[in-house]
């Protein structure tokens, strides 16, 4: 009997010594599994769900492809080129707006048809010498009308850069204020005439056509470059009965009407295979 009571005793304490290292168990596993859990929500609700397209660059909404119309208008900025004694003596920087018509003959050569009108800033100057003073007001401007053909580089993204020649006509409009005052009676001398000359250009060229959904945007950089030189007046100074001052129409081929263009513009595309 006292055997039997000694094997009892030792059962029930290895029994409870037994229960309370699965007890221990158990509650670390559920712990840890807890744990686990709340970590994987966190790191879901942290991540970002981000479209991976915004990461890259858009997608071409329409490409070039042959047979693609495209219509345009820009605006540009353009600075003459010369001497200050020369171009710049009568022109000043321009702004000035153009419509463009453009037709993708392959899907890599775009030929244009562009009209514009260029309107350099007026360039004065006054002063006195020699016994008079005078007043000198002039005025330049252009509209060039120009038939272009341009390369597209092949590209995979929304960029399309380009580069070409265009070729046309300028016409050249000059128009004079002068004035010069003397003393002793002498009649002042008053002169407001405007003059016209048409010049053969070419304008190389750079840029790039950027796609969007349904435009496109379009900046580039042109030299213009003419062969004929710039209407001028030639003063004559022959004294009438009525006083003036008279002039005739010259063209100075010495000086060239060159400048340089930054152009910004915006352009749709129609059809296209």
């Amino acid at each position: 009997m006292k055997i039997f009571s000694t094997l009892l005793v030792v059962l029930l304490v290895l029994s409870n010594s037994v229960l309370a290292q699965m007890q221990l168990k158990i509650n670390t596993d559920i712990e840890n599994l807890n744990f686990q859990s709340v970590s994987s929500d966190l790191q879901s609700n942290l991540q970002l769900d981000l479209p991976t397209n915004l990461l890259l660059s858009p997608p071409d909404a329409m490409d070039f492809k042959r047979g693609l119309i495209i219509l345009g208008l820009m605006a540009d900025l353009t600075i003459p080129l010369g001497e200050d004694d020369g171009f710049k003596h009568i022109a000043g920087t321009a702004y000035s707006a153009h419509i463009m018509a453009a037709y993708l003959l392959t899907n890599q050569f775009l030929l244009t048809l562009r009209a514009g009108y260029i309107n350099y800033g007026t360039q004065t100057e006054e002063g006195s010498e020699a016994g008079y003073s005078y007043s000198y007001e002039d005025t330049y401007s252009q509209i060039p009308i120009l038939l272009g053909a341009y390369y597209i580089f092949a590209t995979q993204g929304a960029f399309k850069p380009y580069a070409g020649i265009s070729f046309g006509v300028f016409l050249q409009t000059y128009a004079a204020k002068w004035s010069q005052t003397y003393g002793q009676g002498i009649p002042a001398y008053n002169f407001d005439e405007s003059f016209s000359a048409t010049s053969f250009g070419i304008v190389p060229g750079v840029g790039v056509y950027y796609m969007l959904l349904s435009a496109m945007i379009h900046v580039a950089v042109e030299y213009n470059m003419l062969f004929s030189g710039i209407p001028t007046a030639e003063e004559n100074y022959t004294l009438e009965k009525t006083s003036g001052l008279t002039a005739t129409t010259a063209t100075n081929d010495d000086v060239k009407a060159s400048s340089i263009s930054f152009l910004l513009g915006v352009s749709f595309p129609i059809g296209g295979n």
